[in-house]
């Protein structure tokens, strides 16, 4: 709906632009407004173990590129068109200058997507990819096209490949794919310790908002929040044992 208003956003503006509609004229999709977005499926992901299972049944170039998703966040229609010159395996770094947008090679989402992405442990990975390609030449795909070296992968063959690893787990769900590990970092990074802006930064999100939209509350992780919160009491009750209410009162007031 969203890419709809736009086109029609677009074309009065281009019919007042060639005159063809007065200047005056109001563009009238300023008025529109939308319903809020739904989720047509369960923002669901994955658990650790199911993730490592999954990993295990999947092989290179398949198992690298679903490791950078879920390690580094970036999203599918980036990780596909990673050239040799994005990769810097001295810093251990991957560059996101560009996408794939329903086939063409275009500049990033957002200007923030533009970013350096760290791939940690994975450099080792990813010397080793290299090597095996057909192409180190600068512009040549990481991971081009069985077929045709001189196209970058199509998401529909990583998706297929995903698939058949979660079905072969029993953990497979319709909105599987590489977007989900993508969630699947966003909300890892979060609960390991980062930021909701450091985690929104490396996404690459215009907006933290977009970030909580990504962020999943898994059970595991509210189940540790209110453990802390039960320690947290355990821990002044403890203290408290013993003391009647004047002692306590007593130590307040001093």
């Amino acid at each position: 709906m969203d890419d709809l208003r736009n086109i029609i956003s677009g074309i009065f503006t281009k019919t007042i632009e060639w005159q063809i509609l007065p200047e005056s004229y109001p563009n009238p999709m300023r008025r529109l407004k939308l319903p809020s977005k739904w989720s047509v499926r369960e923002k669901r992901l994955l658990t650790e173990d199911e993730t490592v299972r999954v990993l295990a049944r999947l092989e290179d170039p398949f198992l690298l590129i679903n490791e950078t998703c879920i390690s580094a966040g970036p999203r599918i229609s980036e990780m596909l068109v990673f050239q040799v010159r994005h990769l810097d395996l001295d810093k251990g770094t991957l560059g996101v200058e560009q996408r794939n947008w329903h086939q063409n090679i275009d500049k990033p989402k957002t200007e923030k997507s533009k970013r350096t992405l760290a791939i940690g442990g994975l450099v080792g990975r990813y010397r080793e990819w290299v090597a095996k390609l057909p192409s180190q030449e600068p512009d040549a795909w990481l991971f081009p096209q069985a077929g045709d070296p001189s196209k970058p992968m199509r998401d529909s063959a990583v998706r297929k490949e995903l698939h058949r690893a979660a079905a072969a787990e029993g953990c497979d769900f319709p909105g599987l794919g590489p977007h989900s590990f993508r969630r699947a970092n966003i909300t890892w990074r979060q609960e390991v310790g980062g930021s909701s802006i450091e985690a929104s930064k490396i996404a690459g999100h215009a907006t933290v908002r977009m970030t909580e939209e990504y962020t999943v509350v898994q059970l595991n992780r509210q189940e540790q929040l209110t453990r802390r919160i039960q320690d947290k009491l355990d821990e002044a009750k403890n203290r408290t044992k013993g003391k009647n209410v004047v002692d306590i009162n007593k130590e307040t007031a001093a």
